[in-house]
């Protein structure tokens, strides 16, 4: 038990560890607010879609491929949406906190902290994970848009369909992600010196990005509408993620599927849902709240999770 207690902790604990040193390096101003704006944007259109890019384009998804896993993790992104919206029903009052509650409990930040934690525990992410990053990444961006255009009251800036489509079809990482998928298919491989390029890159990603989140962190945000952030942020961490694995034990789903099942439901709130709010008139304080508490509080749940998973022989 005690050997199965410190994996877990070493595959979650780091996670924390890294975010709560870029919150110190924020408050020493070794790093400002300009400096986690720059990396973000490099993190996101450069060095996260270069490792996306080589992890799948060396990945065989000849019988990997599974519409089952697929249908799974959408279904289970659209029922946790409606699930969400039902608690938000008896735990909200206003519109705008409606909103900024549905999409923090089930938009989760798979690409940074999910990714990460996929590697601690795994070595690797493997070649399913790509699958759901490429299905679940869209999804978030189309159920966030109506989530928050169905709770909102200032037609004005509603976001159009039609542009949300446009930005999924230009996303970096979806991008990357289909030309893996080529690359993979057609049994193409990159030239050693641009892999070794590429590698410096996939070593970025993960210390960088976690970095961010935690030089992100105001902390006062969670004390404003605690109550609601902290029925959220149990929805987002503990709810949702042991229905959806319950689920998929029974419906037989192997380790790594469980794992990534996991991953998509379990992960704490993604930050790109303060942006949402933001511009689409949502709650954004309630949204920077449930942010900073699923950040913190997953550090728990996440070494809980592991650990029985554990126990239970799926890693």
């Amino acid at each position: 038990m005690y050997e199965n207690l410190m994996f877990s902790l070493s595959s979650a604990l780091p996670i924390f560890l890294v975010m709560f040193m870029g919150y110190m390096l924020k408050r020493k101003k070794v790093i400002d607010e300009s400096f986690i704006n720059q990396a973000n944007k490099m993190v996101f259109n450069l060095a996260l879609p270069i490792k996306l890019f080589s992890d799948v384009s060396k990945t065989s998804f000849k019988g990997n491929f599974d519409w089952r896993f697929i249908g799974f993790i959408v279904t289970g992104t659209i029922l946790s949406v409606l699930i969400s919206a039902v608690a938000a029903k008896f735990a909200v009052k206003t519109q705008s906190q409606k909103g900024a509650f549905v999409q923090g409990a089930f938009r989760g930040n798979f690409l940074y902290v999910g990714y990460s934690l996929m590697e601690n525990v795994m070595g690797s992410v493997g070649a399913i994970a790509p699958l759901a990053i490429a299905f679940v990444v869209p999804l978030y961006n189309v159920l966030g848009v109506m989530v928050l255009s169905y709770y909102g009251n200032d037609t004005e800036n509603k976001v159009s369909y039609k542009s949300v489509l446009i930005n999924i079809l230009k996303n970096p990482l979806i991008l990357s992600i289909a030309a893996g998928f080529i690359f993979s298919n057609l049994n193409l491989y990159t030239p050693s010196i641009i892999d070794r390029t590429f590698s410096y890159f996939g070593v970025l990603v993960t210390p960088l990005a976690l970095l961010t989140i935690g030089g992100s962190f105001k902390f006062h945000k969670i004390r404003e509408s605690f109550k609601v952030t902290l029925i959220a942020s149990m929805l987002k961490l503990v709810i949702l993620p042991l229905f959806a694995v319950i689920i998929a034990v029974n419906m037989g789903f192997g380790s790594e599927e469980i794992l990534v099942i996991y991953i998509v439901f379990g992960v704490p709130t993604a930050a790109v849902s303060y942006i949402m709010s933001i511009v689409m008139n949502a709650d954004s304080d309630l949204a920077s709240g449930i942010i900073m508490l699923t950040t913190l509080l997953s550090n728990v749940t996440m070494t809980l999770f592991i650990f029985a998973f554990r126990m239970l022989g799926y890693v």
